[in-house]
């Protein structure tokens, strides 16, 4: 029977390779799943799926087979669930692992399904697609400064407390974020202001009144922040994917802290640019925020 007792995720050490041994392959969909003791990939979130999972390679034997994407899976009673499949209530001991999907084998196929013996328990080599990782969390980690930005131009449209970020303005992202999407050098945030924001206290009419103004805010106090280097840290305190993870930075000399799950870059020096640019949703509750960054060269 499958355990995943033996199971470890390294992505928040920020490793991109390392050899694993083969707990199981299994068929899904048009391709296969390939579960490893250990893996450098990070899997897209089943509950919040907004950063886009690692792509990489497997290296086994003299095969090199594609991971064009990574799942979140859990084993549960011996029986294996991906993504939208796994329950929404998990025991204690249930543990959420990587899940890497492979579209081809490379001629492996038929013997794979004669014998899944020929791959079990073998070593492989992982191997994350260190430049995609690259500019995704650069998107990642400047889709968090754009929240903060965003909270502090949007203060001032405040008429009753709400909670806080960690420089002390009230966060507009918590309270009205409804969609995120993060993937290489680019975020998309989709936020909802309905009458749910209006009753906690934001002037919505005012807000999108100034929209432009506001934008323009954004894009100045980014500049301003990231006009100097700052060091960026996840700090996790054990290798399962279900733990609570940190982003950590300063600005404006504060810390900084967001609670967050995904990858990150490790100083805004390796920014070369950020540009923001706000625009109409489907409806007129919705605003959408598109944070554009480029890699220093």
């Amino acid at each position: 029977m499958l355990s995943n007792s033996v199971i470890e995720s390294s992505f928040m050490t920020g490793q991109l390779n390392l050899d694993a041994i083969v707990i199981d392959i299994l068929k899904y969909n048009n391709g296969y799943i390939i579960i490893t003791d250990n893996s450098p990939f990070y899997p897209e979130n089943y509950k919040w799926g907004d950063q886009k999972s690692d792509i990489g390679i497997i290296v086994f034997s003299t095969h090199i087979l594609n991971i064009v994407k990574t799942y979140t899976a859990a084993i549960i009673d011996g029986q294996v669930y991906i993504g939208q499949n796994i329950p929404n209530k998990l025991n204690s001991e249930d543990k959420l692992i990587p899940a890497h999907y492979l579209e081809s084998l490379n001629g492996l196929e038929e013997k794979v399904i004669i014998d899944k013996r020929i791959i079990i328990g073998k070593k492989i080599e992982l191997s994350v697609d260190a430049e995609a990782r690259h500019k995704i969390s650069a998107a990642h980690s400047m889709a968090h400064f754009m929240s903060l930005a965003l909270n502090k131009v949007a203060n001032k449209y405040w008429n009753k407390n709400y909670d806080t970020d960690s420089l002390g303005n009230f966060n507009l992202d918590k309270a009205s974020i409804f969609k995120s999407s993060i993937s290489e050098l680019q975020s998309v945030d989709i936020y909802r202001f309905g009458k749910s924001i209006k009753k906690k206290g934001f002037d919505k009419a005012a807000f999108l009144q100034d929209i432009n103004r506001v934008n323009e805010e954004i894009n100045l106090t980014l500049k301003n922040w990231l006009s100097t280097g700052r060091e960026i840290q996840v700090e996790y305190t054990s290798k399962n994917i279900e733990d609570l993870r940190l982003w950590k930075s300063t600005v404006e000399n504060h810390p900084v802290i967001i609670p967050c799950g995904g990858t990150h870059i490790k100083n805004t020096e390796e920014i070369g640019d950020v540009k923001v640019e706000i625009s109409p949703g489907e409806s007129d509750e919705y605003v959408v925020i598109t944070t554009h960054c480029q890699l220093r060269s």
